[in-house]
């Protein structure tokens, strides 16, 4: 077998198994949490955050969307409030399916060890400002909202119109 071939094959498994990792690890509004000592488990501390990006750019692809990539761990206060109000806030939820492929990636830390750091890596190290941190990429994997300082913060889930609005301005609608 050809070299090229052998690269080829090798490209198609690992999206397939990436398609594979990133569905069973995506959550909808009507998939239960788990809860672990109390905490939901919004973030699956065993997925592939690359497998995860890359199954959510392959939608995102399909369906001429955004992804909108959530890097954050289910130990943390903030990361638990913005999935709340992404997933029960009725204007929240129809921005989403309207125009993004959202994808969790948790990113560990707070007694753990960092995870999946070369998604961290590839979009610049986004975590100075603390989690969640919500990015919005092409369908090619460009991060669009490649300023900081126009990103939401961590805290910015007691805000809905806030996060509709940001939702609403990196949709990519009227292209």
């Amino acid at each position: 077998m050809n070299l090229e071939r052998v690269r080829v094959r090798t490209a198609v498994l690992a999206i397939l198994a990436g398609l594979f990792l990133a569905g069973c690890a995506h959550r909808t509004a009507s998939t239960p949490v788990p809860v672990v000592d109390g905490q939901p488990q919004i973030y699956d501390p065993r997925a592939d955050g690359e497998a995860q990006l890359a199954a959510a750019l392959a939608q995102a692809k399909r369906e001429n969307k955004r992804v909108l990539l959530d890097l954050g761990a289910s130990w943390c206060r903030d990361c638990q409030a913005m999935y709340r109000l992404l997933h029960r806030d009725p204007k929240i939820t129809r921005e989403l399916e309207r125009h993004y492929v959202p994808v969790m990636v948790d990113v560990g830390g707070k007694g753990s060890a960092r995870r999946n750091t070369s998604v961290v890596a590839r979009f610049g190290d986004p975590l100075s400002r603390g989690i969640p941190v919500l990015l919005v990429l092409a369908p090619d994997g460009t991060l669009l909202n490649t300023d900081s300082a126009e990103r939401l913060a961590d805290t910015d889930h007691g805000e809905p119109a806030k996060v509709l609005a940001y939702l609403s301005k990196w949709s990519g609608a009227g292209r």
